[in-house]
This record gives C-alpha cells, structure tokens and sequence, in this order.
C-alpha cells in the first residue's frame, strides 16, 4: 500500500532547527524571572496580557493531531466537525460572566481546590487523581503519540524518536520557566500555527476554482445541522455538548483556566477568553476546509486520513513545506507545554502541599513543580511509546475515558457555584453515580433496538448530564443543607458579572469588554445563520 510523504529540502530542514532553538531560547527567556515562587512559577506573577491568555488558551486546545484525524474527519463528514470550535461561544460566555468573576476574586490555584472550598476535600482529591491520570494518558501520551505518527507519515521520522525528541524539548523550557515561559511560546507558536495552516486552504482554494465553486460542488460537505438518527454528529448531540463536555473542558479543566488565572487582571483574563473565542472561529478553515478541498481533488483515498499529507505534497510548493512542519511542531509543542504545567501545579498545590507538606516553602513548590513536570513528560513519554507497539482500541478506549468524567463534574462545579443548597453528599453521590450511569447507557442502555438509533457518543454525555444534574439536585433536597460559611461568597449572583469598579472605569469605551463579547457573539451567530439558511436550501436526502 501506498504511503504519502512530504519530502523536504536541507534548506528547510536548517530553518526547522533553527525555529526549534528559537522556541527554546523565548521559553527559556520568558520564564528567566519570577521562579522564586510559586505564583511566580505556576501563575505567571499574574503578568500575562489578554493576548496571550487568548492564544495560549486556543494552542492549548489543538495539537498535531487536528492536521491528520480532524483533517480526515472532514474528509469524511464535512464542516460538521467545524461546530465543536463554533460552539466556544456558550461555555466561553459562561466561563467569563460565572466561573471566572469568582475564580480570579478568590485567587484559585487549581480547580481542584474549588471543590475542598465548596464541598470537602474529598472532592478535591478525587478530581485532582482523575485530572492527573486523564492528563497523562488522554492529553499528554495521547497527542505526544498522535504527533509522533503524524512526523512519521508526512516526514518519514521514526515514530520512537520522534516521540522523545519532541518530548524532551518541549520539557526543557516549560520545566524552567513554568506558566511564563508555556504561555508565552504559546503566543509564538500560534502565529506560526495561523501562518503555516492557511497555505493549503489558500493554495487549495485557488487549485479547485474557490470557495463558491467548491461548495457548488460539493453541497453536502457543508451540511452542519444534522438529523437527531445521524450516527456521528447529529444537531441534538453537537449543539447540546457543551453541557458536559464543553463546561467540563473550558471551564472547570486546569489546563484552560489557568491561563486566565495567571492574567494581569480581571480584565486581561477575560478578553483572553474573547480572544480565543475569536481564533475559534477562523481555526475550522484550518483544519476542515483542507479535508474538504482534499475530498474534491482526491475523491476515493483509500485512508481519509492522509488527506492533509497529499494536499502537502501536490499544493505547497518546495522551500514553504517547511512551514507545515513547523506549525505541526508547534501545534504539539504548545499544548504539551499547556499540559506539562497544569498536571505539575495540580500534583504540586493538592497533592504535594496540601497532604505531605502544608508548610512548603515557596522554593521548594517550585522545585517540587519542576521534579514532577519532568517524571510528568517522562512518564508521558513512556506511555505514548507503549501506545506506538499497543492495538489502537487501547488508545481509543482511554481517549473515551473523558466522556465518563465531563458528565458528572461539569455538573459538580456548575450547580456548586449557582445553587446554595448543593452540598458534599451530593457532591460525591453525583461523581460516582455518573462514572456508573455512563458505563451503563454505553453498555446496556443504547444497544437496546428503540434507542440503537440514536446511538453516539454525544447522546450519551447529553443523557449522562441530565441524569447528574437529577441526581445532584435530588440527593441535595434530601441530606442536610451546607453550613452558611461554607457557600459564603461563592454562590454566583448578577452582581459578580460587571468587572470590579476601578477596572470598568480603566477598560472603557472601545477597550469595554462588553462591546468585544457581543461582536464576538453575533459572529458565531452569523455564521450559524448562514449554514441554518444553506440546510433548507441543500436538504438532505434521507
């Protein structure tokens, strides 16, 4: 069988090496000051500006996986896939106007530690283990081996070194500097990302006739709103993920928020969130439209997941592929740094400190930090290789491991911060009922021949949220309320939406953080009304 490779010049290859070091020396010079501590280290000395908040937050959701799996998928399914980014506008709404007004007045660490303030420790113990063991298998050796395959495939290097050379390099800097030298390469990274990704669209769009004619051609390719018996990504099933999945990820996973909470302000945190929101909807025209142009100009590839790799190969000229390999790298290398920093400040605030050495002194934190950051890529390292010589269910199976834990937690964190009565009872009843309703719906429940139809993965975390929401209001109504201290100044109300006083007189006028939301807002809402207006005029075919 065939296998596609993008060949590259010794020229390109000098330029790749030489962007690799320049990543290494802005990490390394990002995160040269404020490691004498830990707000320093794991927060950034809350100094990082609203644009790179916003970038690191969006280099922190991709990896080199979009440019082969999501690529394929479009290839497939068409500009569906492109809905998930869209729907950013819900649960960022929600993580700027709910969650983050108190996790920025609090000063929250970690998001595990939001749990021992509402409820008990317990909770924080327990969403602290899972984020640890999920991050490492799910979203460090994950995409550390989904970025070594897809080196491999396009470039011809070996999967193996790949793996430890991409690892160990982005170890190097993110260790040292912490969330600065993370965020901050971040900020890089994505432009190079923006740069490098639109030379397929661009040069593919001009290949197949433009935009216009491509979706003359292919009309179904460009359906988003499908039917609730469409087996992948039915509307009922994509527009109500945010629910789960989407509150679970953006705003209650340490990986996201910390970026915010190492911002300047209130302010700088929460335009980050519009910034990213805004790159979310430029970022399918990256990753979709390829898939797309990929299907028009090679109609019957036998692996849809090469797609990406023979637009490479017949579109980007000699002397600019570098370019693809350098946005590949960065897309890997930003979110493993994301990753890296997260899991050590998780390992290091509600483990290390907060069980073993309450009086830690600040130094040794970072230390501590540094230590597990470095076992963290380690062990990553070893698992993705362990991936590379396992069966592919195996890495599939604990990529679903997610769909068990957004359900329950999503509604933990979302009903503990708007409803008084929710107390720790219900709190832990919620976590491990959920685990157990989800292994349920997956195995019994929706192989059952009147719910077979609607079978998918999405309609299982929107059933799964529903149920956890059930369970944690009923169980709440029927144990003991939580003593008044312990909600005091964390249930949400209006008045915690306006930012505080001195900030709103500061970021006023065209800096006015409503006038941003609302442009980015009506955007999504634009684009949603023109695929809604193009399903009733291309209906599909039953």
């Amino acid at each position: 069988m065939y296998v596609a490779r993008v060949q590259l010049t010794p020229y390109e290859i000098v330029i790749f090496v030489a962007y690799l070091l320049l990543t290494v020396a802005v990490g390394f010079f990002a995160g040269r000051k404020g490691r004498n501590n830990a707000s320093g280290y794991f927060m950034g000395a809350h100094k990082l500006p609203w644009y790179v908040v916003g970038t690191s937050m969006v280099a922190t959701s991709i990896s080199s996986e979009n440019f082969i799996a999501q690529v394929g998928a479009a290839y497939r399914h068409g500009f569906v896939i492109a809905a998930f980014g869209w729907n950013s506008w819900i649960v960022y709404s929600l993580l700027i106007w709910i969650f983050l007004p108190y996790y920025m007045r609090t000063r929250l660490f970690t998001m595990p530690e939001f749990l021992e303030r509402r409820y008990n420790p317990v909770t924080r113990y327990l969403f602290a283990v899972f984020c640890v063991i999920g991050y490492l298998f799910s979203l460090i050796a994950g995409p550390l081996y989904a970025g070594g395959l897809t080196l491999q495939s396009m470039f011809g290097i070996d999967l193996v070194w790949g793996i430890v050379f991409l690892g160990v390099l982005t170890a190097t800097y993110t260790i040292y500097g912490g969330l600065k030298s993370a965020a901050w390469t971040d900020f890089m990274q994505v432009a190079v990302l923006l740069i490098g990704g639109l030379l397929v669209p661009v040069i593919g769009l001009w290949k197949v006739g433009g935009l216009a004619h491509l979706v003359h051609d292919l009309p179904s390719k460009f359906q988003v709103f499908h039917g609730p018996r469409d087996q992948l990504f039915p509307a009922s099933g994509v527009f109500t993920s945010f629910l789960s999945i989407g509150i679970w990820y953006n705003c209650t996973s340490q990986h996201i928020v910390q970026r915010c909470l190492g911002a300047k302000d209130e302010w700088n945190a929460r335009m980050g969130v519009v910034t990213a929101g805004f790159l979310h909807t430029v970022l399918p025209f990256l990753f979709i439209l390829p898939g797309i142009i990929a299907f028009k100009l090679f109609p019957h590839l036998p692996q849809p997941d090469q797609s990406y790799i023979y637009l490479v190969e017949a579109l980007v000229p000699r002397g600019l592929r570098v370019l693809i390999l350098a946005a590949i790298a960065a897309a890997l290398m930003s979110h493993l740094s994301a990753m890296i920093n997260s899991t050590s400040t998780i390992l290091t605030m509600d483990i290390y400190k907060r069980l073993f050495r309450p009086s830690a002194s600040e130094r040794s934190l970072v230390s501590f930090g540094q230590w597990s950051g470095a076992i963290t890529m380690a062990l990553g390292i070893l698992v993705a290789i362990w991936f590379s010589t396992s069966h592919s269910s195996l890495f599939v199976l604990i990529q679903e491991g997610f769909a068990y834990i957004a359900p329950p937690f999503a509604v933990v964190f979302t009903v503990g911060l708007l409803w008084r009565r929710a107390n720790a009872t219900a709190a832990l009843t919620t976590i491990i009922g959920g685990f157990v309703f989800t292994a349920f719906l997956q195995f019994y429940l929706f192989h059952l021949p009147i719910f077979a139809p609607y079978a998918n993965y999405l309609h299982r975390a929107l059933v799964a949220w529903a149920f956890c929401m059930v369970l944690m209001v009923a169980t709440s109504l029927m144990t003991p309320a939580p003593a008044l201290e312990k909600t005091q100044g964390i249930i949400w109300s209006p008045r915690y939406a306006p930012l505080p006083p001195a900030e709103q007189q500061h970021y006023s006028g065209w800096k006015d953080l409503r006038l941003w939301w609302l442009i980015f807002i009506g955007t999504v809402l634009a684009i949603y009304a023109f695929f809604l207006w193009f399903r009733f005029q291309h209906p599909e075919i039953p």
